[in-house]
């Protein structure tokens, strides 16, 4: 058996990607992975596509997802999970499938995973006033594609499958928030080998090697003021703690609001990554092309770590009282890109979604101003920012966002060293 392994470095990745799907039937195979996900996510998280072929003919193709990391002689080996999908009935031996996934990886130990067969799931449950949060059972998991559609107004083919919380698949992160019994929100993720350059001593002392890529959240609109948002992203947080993660890695919109309050004022995450139309997809809340920031959130930091479970509050900057903020835009109209300042604010839409339903001409004036804003200062460089925080004037809102520099990195960085 011949196997090549693909990943996006690949000169053809997109159009193999494209055909793998045709073959696999993807608009109707409930099994399959979105291709936005394969396309921009799945090698950054160390990730990559296998295709098996048996007498010159593709038999079989297989997305490994990172699973383990562990040292072996001195050295880290990494293990996967093989979700394999046959082509056209075809049906090697899955030994021999693994094995010669195994030779083709270096060494790398394999699991097999049939996303088709039999599956297990043992749920978890943890109260916290009106919400209950943990690891869905069967008919949960199954929900979930639901509530994504409800959430965005997806299409099939956008969605994830629901076979990813199973304890088969072992996902990095599975939970469903569920209100009087039933599912209200949802949190996925996977496991990650390595990511992007850390600044300080990062690396080694929050384990950079080995990190959780926050995928996907979603909550109901009725549900929306009982915080469900902060206690999955708490529990995730604690989850990955308790098994020696000390990074947890996830994109965002830069231009909604709402989420900038969670993810920075809330959840003290931080953005030192900038992303121009990452994801090929369109949506309701994407109408215009979907560039992102990548967040980094220390967990094991004790300016995370000190963050309540219930009773936290985000932290929302009154820029009518901080005249020494530096303001770098105003709205769509202007910007200026020689600001000099320890602390610059960032204008965004108050309300993006709506903006996008009902002007679609300034959506993407205000998506074009800030790209160039967030390429020219955000990174951990020279004259560069952090994105730490929010802000607000009156109706208008702001990222804010702090000089790089070692007095930064030591201020956020505080933390004990992983050492599993």
């Amino acid at each position: 058996m011949k196997v090549s392994i693909l990943d996006a470095g690949h000169p053809h990745w997109g159009s193999e990607l494209e055909h793998i799907g045709v073959l696999l039937g993807e608009a109707h195979n409930p099994a399959l992975f979105p291709y936005h996900f394969l396309y921009a996510t799945l090698t950054r998280i160390g990730g990559s596509l296998a295709i098996f072929e048996a007498d010159g003919a593709e038999v079989g193709a297989g997305i490994l997802f990172p699973r383990h990391m562990q040292l072996n002689g001195g050295a880290l080996r990494r293990s996967y999970t093989l979700r394999y999908h046959a082509i056209g009935g075809a049906q090697p031996a899955l030994a021999e499938i693994a094995k010669a996934c195994e030779a083709a990886l270096g060494g790398a130990q394999v699991i097999f995973y049939d996303p088709t067969g039999p599956l297990s799931y043992y749920p978890t449950h943890q109260e916290i006033g009106p919400v209950d949060i943990g690891r869905p059972d069967a008919q949960e998991a199954a929900a979930t594609r639901d509530l994504q559609r409800r959430v965005w107004g997806s299409p099939d083919e956008f969605l994830y499958p629901s076979d990813i919380h199973s304890a088969e698949f072992a996902a990095g992160t599975s939970l469903v928030a569920r209100v009087d019994g039933r599912p209200a929100g949802f949190l996925f993720g996977f496991y990650k080998f390595g990511g992007g350059t850390l600044p300080a001593d990062w690396h080694a002392r929050f384990g950079g090697d080995f990190r959780l890529e926050s995928q996907t959240m979603g909550v109901v609109p009725e549900h929306r003021g009982l915080r469900i948002a902060h206690l999955l992203k708490k529990i995730q947080a604690e989850r990955a703690w308790q098994e020696g993660i000390g990074i947890i890695n996830w994109t965002a919109d830069p231009l909604q609001y709402p989420n900038a309050a969670l993810n920075f004022g809330l959840l003290r995450a931080i953005a030192f990554d900038f992303v121009p139309d990452l994801y090929p997809f369109r949506n309701e809340l994407n109408r215009v092309h979907a560039s992102r920031f990548g967040l980094t959130w220390l967990v094991g930091s004790t300016r995370v770590r000190s963050i309540p479970l219930v009773g936290a509050r985000a932290e929302i900057l009154d820029l009518r009282r901080r005249t020494q903020i530096k303001r770098v835009n105003d709205g769509c109209d202007r910007a200026d890109f020689d600001v000099d300042a320890r602390i610059i604010a960032i204008e965004i839409p108050a309300d993006w979604t709506d903006l996008q339903q009902r002007d679609l001409a300034q959506a993407q004036a205000w998506r074009i101003l800030t790209d160039e804003i967030f390429t020219r200062y955000i990174g951990t460089g020279s004259n560069r920012y952090v994105v730490t925080g929010v802000g607000t004037d009156n109706d208008r809102r702001y990222l804010v966002a702090e000089r790089a520099g070692a007095a930064l990195w030591d201020r956020l960085g505080r933390a004990e060293t992983i050492t599993t």
